[in-house]
């Protein structure tokens, strides 16, 4: 399973942070991610700030995935790696899509 994670900016460690576990290609379709969306290594957790101190001083939530290469084994596109990939969708719009998928 790949793990869906809310994680903010400046996030050093994932110890009691929330996480979902999912298939991976169920997550490409909720995330929205792409193959050239990979943001950093298995054991990097992904930089948040975007650069814009208008975002970053709120420290904004980011929905991150974090696949590993097992759960890549069985996808044909070999483009996708494993690591985390920075997810545009918002916390709403995830919540918003999987109550839409649960009915």
């Amino acid at each position: 399973m790949a793990e869906i994670w809310y994680l903010e900016m400046g996030t050093k460690t994932l110890d009691n942070e929330e996480k979902h576990d999912r298939p991976f290609l169920e997550c490409v379709e909720l995330l929205e991610i792409k193959p050239q969306g990979l943001s950093s290594e298995i054991g990097v957790i992904p930089d948040l700030y975007t650069g814009d101190p208008f975002v970053d001083i709120g420290g904004r939530i980011t929905i991150c995935l974090r696949v590993f290469q097992a759960e890549l084994d069985g996808i044909d596109d070999n483009r996708w790696k494993p690591g985390w990939y920075k997810s545009g969708v918002t916390v709403i719009g995830l919540a918003k899509k999987l109550k839409l998928n649960a009915k």
